[in-house]
Formats: C-alpha cells, structure tokens, sequence
C-alpha cells in the first residue's frame, strides 16, 4: 500500500499532464472532489481529486460488460485479481436496463508524474486484454461442468427495486403492459383470457382466423378454447421449430350472460423475433367496447376500451431440463437445512427449502424464476398454484410456510401490476398492507396509484403517520427510510393529478423541486400540468399565485424528511 503524502499540486500537475498529452477533458464540481473526465488513447477514464488535493484516483469505468448470468464468474474473477494485484483495483456494478455486468478498474497516486502516469495507464489496456482472456477461459470451463450459477440475491433484490422503480409511472409515459412467457407446452387462448381478461358467464359463437394464408373459422368450442397461441406464426417443435408468418389477427365473437348482441375480442399476434433459443410472438388483446344503451352508460366500463398485450414464447428446449433443474435446486436447500446450513442458502432457496409437496415446490421454483425473468404471465400459471394450495390452512400453518404464502402473494401481486390488471393486483397485494415489509407497501401503493383507486390518499397517510410516529421530527432518517418517504409523495401528487387536483399535485411538485432525489420527477410533472391547464384554457400564470388547501399533504415543512 502506497503512502499518501500531503502535495498542493496534484490537480496543477494532473492538468498538466492532460494538456500535454492533448488529452479531451471535462470537469465537474462535487463536494468532496474534482472529477476530470477524460480520453486516453482513444479510451475513457474518470479522475477524482479530492478536496484536499492530496491525491488522484484514476477509473477505467466500463473496462468490460458481462450478460448477468455471468455474475458468479466476474465477482470471483475480481476478487481474485485484488488478491494478486497491488495496482490496480477491480470492481463491478450491475446496469439493470440491459442485464449487464459492468466491470471498474481503478488506481490510486498521491502524486503526479507523466511519465508513471501514462505507463499505468497502457497498463489499464493490458490488464483489459488479459481479463477478457481470462474470463473466456473461465466461462467455458463453467458450462462444460455446468457449474455456472445463473441467480445472486444481491442482484435479484437490486433488480427487483429496481422494477418497484419503474412501476412509478410518470405522466406522458407509454404504460402498456409486457411480459414474457417461455414454454414448450401448448399455451391454450382459454387459459391466458381466464388469467388476463376474463369473460365471465359467455357463449362462444365462432373465431376466425385471418393470416397470410387466408381466413379460417371455428365453430367448435373446444377447439376455439384449446387455440396453442405458441403455434400460431411457428411451425414445428424443438430444434425443428421455425416461424413461417409475421402476423395473425384472431376475432372471437361471444355473447355475455343476457346481452342479445354479440361481442368482439380481436387478439392481434405480431412476430417479435428469433434468438436461436426462442421465438417470440407479441399477444395484444382488446375488447371492443359495446354500444351505448339506457342499461350501459357512456360511463360504463363495458363501454371503454379495454386492452392488454405481453410476449409469449416457445422455447426450443424440453420439459425435461425444466424437471431437472427443479429436482436439483429443490434437493440442495432441502439437504442444506436439514444439515443446518440455512446461512449459505439464498431468501428463494429458503422458501423452497420449506415446501414438502413435490408439485407445490416445482410451481414456486419455476414461478420465483420466471418472475426475477420479467417472465410475468408465465410466472402467474405456476404462482398461482402455490397460492390455491397453501390458502385454505392459512390459520394453522406454520410460520415457515405463511411465509412462502405471503411472498407468493406479492409476487402475483407485482405480476399482475406488470400486466395493468390493477384491481387483480390489489386482491394479492392488499393480504399484506400493514406487514411492514417496504418492498409490499411499495408495490401495493404502486397498484393504486397506477389503477387510480381512491384508497390510495387514506393509506399513504397512514403510513407517513407511522413513520412520524416512529422518528422524532430533529432525527435523520435512514436512507431507505427516506428514499421511501419521498416515493409516497411522489405517488400521491401522481394521483392528485388523475383526480383532478391540480393545485394540490403542483404544490407537492413544487416543493420538491429543490431536492435533487425528486427534482426530475417533479419538473416533468409540473410540465404536464402546465399542459393540462393550457389545454382547459385555465390561467397558469395566477394558478401559481393561488392559495390551496393541500388537503394535508405531508411536505418538507410538516414532516420528517
């Protein structure tokens, strides 16, 4: 370890050093540091020079990108390399927008000197070649032993905040809903409405089928119900398995409990593409609203326009590697918690560990991954089954198994938010509404905000009540405690908006327009406010002048964050 010694010059010298070296720069000013961004041969590093002037800290920040199911291999890789390398410094974070490992190296000099600094620097591209080089290496000896571990609980928390994140829509966003399904058995027509679009109490009377190939119809309601959407634009299974058509529009006509017209589903099915290891095929449905009538209002639903689309897939493998997978995973925790090894299993493998019923345990295991997979209506099928199974002995099961009910019951929750069916979403999530788990009260606070239910404004109170109750007004808030604070606020100005109240929302979004963790949320919805007042011919210069009873809404001057 290099000792730091006191220098006044280092961002003198580092500056220096960038001109003479007709290296592209830029600075930024942050509290504690100075950061050069800068180009090195083509290259991009990150400097941090702290305040003291004392030092410089030298980044090659995306030195290499890894797919996550490679996370096990770079993590180790990394502490191996710490372990061997007094230099240079090895580190990684996780960009879940794209499912990426992004690998950091870095090193430290308590002075500058051109000469060492642009060894170390050609020395960064050596060490990038030799890592690559290395890790390839690494990688094919993990899939010929089948070694590789695909999951991380740190990751899949990360991830899943991330997706609690990106359900807290913001105005003049595309909300429609997406999901993957992966699968090599038959995905019956019957099975997905029942889950995504149920039609209660109907009569089917016929479906046509209109593809490049000409028009189609069934009469017969077994075979209109048992339609294999995976089938629809493929032709063939396995390796065999290929797409003979982009495009396939499915009209089912139905009459609903005593209505005398008929009704119109239409089911468009668009290609979305082949990666070797599956076909992909976008399913969007919409129920064609009916007409007006003195029995069904303009303000019926059954008069607005319903619509719901996710992927489905069908996977070029077979059932029997799902099978085995499971037998192996559900085996190892089993083993692992007879023999009192509970701290080496992960949050999943610990519910799994916890279920005796074989079939129970496969539907949990697959549904935990096909959920981390953003795989939500697939996820759904095989949830739902642990849910059945577990709900009528709810009050004398045990702790442990209450427990994997509770956690099944978000996770169908979280599903069916993905998908836009709110109201089904609420019916999980609403069992835990006062469990105290963050992760729960975000999602159930997502679902009302998202599905503009009244409930939203009483609950979110309540819950800030709490966390008064809790911390004193002069104490700092964790900050897991505050990032959650902030996310109700932002909930509830979103839904003051859907509701019409404009001032209150504009005064919530004022108000954060000066903390940086809300600034950018606040800015695009006080524009589309802006927009709504415009388009309603209203004043927006004296809306602002004018006085409004926030209706309590808990802001930096009457709450503890």
């Amino acid at each position: 370890m290099r000792i730091r010694k006191k220098k006044n010059s280092v961002t003198a010298d580092f500056e220096k050093f960038l001109k003479d070296y007709n290296c592209q720069y830029d600075i930024e000013h942050e509290d504690n540091a100075t950061i050069y961004n800068f180009e090195f041969q083509a290259a991009r590093f990150v400097a941090a020079i702290r305040k003291q002037d004392d030092c410089v800290e030298v980044t090659f920040p995306t030195m290499s990108s890894f797919p996550i199911a490679q996370l096990d291999l770079v993590r180790a890789k990394c502490n191996e390399r710490n372990n061997s390398n007094i230099l240079f410094k090895y580190s990684y974070s996780i960009d879940h927008e794209t499912n990426k490992v992004d690998v950091h190296m870095s090193f430290f000099n308590n002075k500058v000197e051109s000469e060492d600094l642009v060894h170390e620097l050609k020395a960064a591209f050596h060490f990038q070649r030799e890592w690559h080089k290395d890790l390839d290496e690494a990688v094919a000896i993990a899939r010929d032993s089948d070694s590789m571990d695909l999951e991380s609980e740190l990751y899949k928390h990360q991830r899943e905040m991330f997706m609690l994140r990106r359900l807290e829509l913001k105005h003049q966003l595309d909300s429609s809903a997406a999901s993957f399904a992966v699968g090599v058995g038959p995905l019956p027509l019957w099975q997905m409405l029942q889950t995504v679009m149920p039609l209660p109490q109907s009569t089917l009377l016929f479906m046509t089928v209109n593809t490049v190939d000409g028009q189609r119809r069934l009469e017969d309601d077994e075979a209109i119900r048992l339609f294999n959407l995976r089938h629809a634009l493929v032709e063939g299974d396995g390796d065999k398995a290929r797409l003979t058509r982009d495009y396939a529009l499915l009209d089912l006509h139905y009459k609903q409990g005593q209505d005398e017209q008929p009704r119109l589903l239409t089911i468009a099915l668009t290609a979305e593409g082949d990666d070797k290891h599956s076909i992909y095929t976008r399913v969007t449905m919409t129920q064609v609203p009916r007409n007006a009538s003195r029995m069904n209002s303009l303000s019926n639903e059954g008069r607005q326009p319903h619509s719901v689309s996710m992927l489905i897939a069908m996977d070029r493998s077979n059932d029997k590697r799902y099978q085995q997978e499971f037998e192996y995973m559900w085996t190892d925790a089993r083993i692992k918690a007879r023999n009192g090894e509970e701290g080496s299993l992960t949050e999943d493998q610990e519910l799994l560990s916890q279920v005796n019923e074989a079939d129970v345990a496969y539907n949990l295991y697959w549904g935990q991954q096909m959920f981390y997979a953003e795989r939500y209506y697939e996820a759904i099928l095989h949830l739902e089954n642990v849910f059945n199974s577990y709900r009528e002995d709810f009050f004398v099961m045990k702790p442990k198994h209450k427990q994997v009910f509770m956690e099944t019951a978000y996770k169908l929750g979280f599903c069916y938010n993905e998908l836009g069916l709110h109201k089904q979403a609420f019916y999980y999530l609403d069992l835990m509404a006062s469990d105290g788990n963050i992760r729960h009260t975000m999602e159930l606070v997502n679902s009302m905000a998202n599905g503009k239910d009244l409930r939203l404004f009483s609950y979110t109170e309540g819950v800030m009540d709490e966390v008064k109750r809790n911390f004193s007004e002069d104490e700092e808030l964790p900050d897991n405690i505050r990032d959650f604070i902030n996310f109700l606020r932002r909930r509830r100005g979103y839904a003051f908006i859907d509701f019409n109240q404009l001032d209150k929302a504009e005064e919530i979004f004022t108000r954060m327009l000066d903390e940086e963790e809300n600034a950018d949320y606040a800015i695009n919805e006080l524009a589309y406010i802006k927009k709504l007042r415009q388009m309603r011919g209203e004043n927006v210069a004296n809306d602002k002048d004018q006085k409004t009873d926030t209706g309590n809404v808990p802001g930096p001057k009457d709450a503890p964050f």
